[in-house]
């Protein structure tokens, strides 16, 4: 019956998303929902769907269909151990012999995966329920117990998908404003202050010329000994060729857009020049080279990401995590496999966007104590690079 079967839906549903069991799909006419959960390296997935199906074969076929869509998503299939449980909500069983189905089964995957399907019709409710909370972290195996009568289900129905949707859409609201709290002004305007320098860098001598470079604000280790502290700054406006211009300028609007709007501008702002300086001054103390660019406050943003990733973990690998640790992981990979990149640059700029953003914290969140240790750490990490800059050069 309809009422009944609706009410067995809304009522795991509910009680999943109480459990912390993340919604990462609802059908436009909500009969079916795909949840995850991650607990200690097992991802388990939990399918939903209100459907009834009169023969095994469109059981069977539903059932591969949907574990093929799944495994495309590789964003969701996290962890060493992927459990896909499938839970069909019906007042019919198929016709024919089907329960074969029920045991699980393994998914033909590189990690290891498996399938488990459950089937509560009106006769085995309180069975498959059984199966599944013995499967499933953190589920009440009473759920499914003590059915009350068509007209009060029908009203608990009602309700349930009201306060499902009700906080579904709370959690939507409260992910967009995490991303809300600034516009890429300030991203936009460093674009366009760095592409105007090296126009007149490249118009004046050649972004290329090493002498051009140092006479613009390069830096220059010899220089920076003998006071000339201003090039740890001005370094950060200038590159070396179009090719370095143009992967850099890539990084910084993809990455600072997303961090202007996480941090706001003011924060956005000190992180940025915090992270140059410390990959300006961890250039100083580890290359002697002459250099310049935005990489060391770049890769500062990648650290004020990982710092936001610390703090809204689901929000963080739901949209950049994986990507964005990969995409860190070749830079270093690269950088230490070609001798002409500057690594001193970049890490440093990744840990003092890391520390910057620590020091300014995220929007509504504050911690006083953590926010001055950062402070005073970052001061002593400076002082500390900068001397060991010092005695290189003597």
């Amino acid at each position: 019956m309809y009422v009944t079967e609706k009410f067995k839906l809304m009522k795991i549903l509910s009680h999943l998303l109480d459990e912390n069991y993340r919604l990462i799909y609802q059908s436009k006419d909500r009969d079916e929902y795909i949840l995850q959960r991650y607990d200690r390296n097992h991802n388990h997935i939990v399918r939903l769907l209100h459907r009834t199906y009169d023969w095994s074969n469109q059981l069977k076929r539903d059932l591969e269909q949907r574990i093929s869509s799944i495994i495309k998503q590789k964003r969701i299939l996290k962890g060493k151990h992927v459990h896909l449980h499938f839970i069909y909500i019906s007042d019919l069983v198929p016709v024919d012999n089907w329960e074969s189905m029920k045991r699980s089964m393994p998914v033909r995957h590189h990690k290891a995966m498996d399938v488990t399907v459950y089937y509560l019709d009106e006769l085995s409710r309180e069975e498959e329920w059984s199966r599944i909370s013995d499967q499933l972290p953190d589920v009440n195996d009473q759920l499914m117990l003590n059915m009350p009568d068509l007209e009060e289900q029908g009203q608990q129905s009602i309700y349930l998908e009201q306060s499902v949707q009700a906080k579904l859409f709370k959690e939507k609201k409260a992910f967009e404003k995490v991303f809300s709290y600034g516009k890429s002004r300030l991203t936009l305007l460093l674009l366009v202050i760095n592409i105007i320098i090296f126009m007149f860098v490249e118009n004046s001598g050649g972004s290329t010329n090493v002498e051009n470079l140092v006479k613009w604000g390069a830096k220059f280790n010899p220089f920076i000994a003998q006071g000339e502290y201003w090039r740890i700054i001005t370094s950060m406006f200038l590159h070396i060729g179009l090719i370095h211009l143009l992967m850099n300028m890539i990084a910084l609007y993809y990455l600072g857009e997303v961090t202007e709007k996480i941090y706001g501008t003011k924060r956005f702002l000190v992180i940025y020049f915090i992270a140059g300086i410390f990959g300006s001054i961890a250039s100083f103390a580890t290359n002697d080279s002459v250099s310049a660019g935005a990489s060391g406050a770049i890769f500062g943003l990648f650290g004020a990401l990982l710092f936001f990733g610390m703090h809204y973990r689901d929000i963080f690998f739901k949209t950049m995590g994986v990507n964005l640790m990969v995409v860190i992981g070749i830079n270093i990979v690269f950088g230490l496999s070609v001798p002409q990149i500057d690594n001193g640059a970049h890490i440093g700029g990744l840990v003092g966007g890391f520390i910057a953003s620590q020091i300014v914290h995220l929007p509504q969140k504050k911690s006083p104590l953590l926010q001055v240790i950062s402070g005073i750490a970052a001061i002593i990490i400076i002082g500390i690079l900068f001397n060991m800059g010092l005695a290189r050069v003597k």
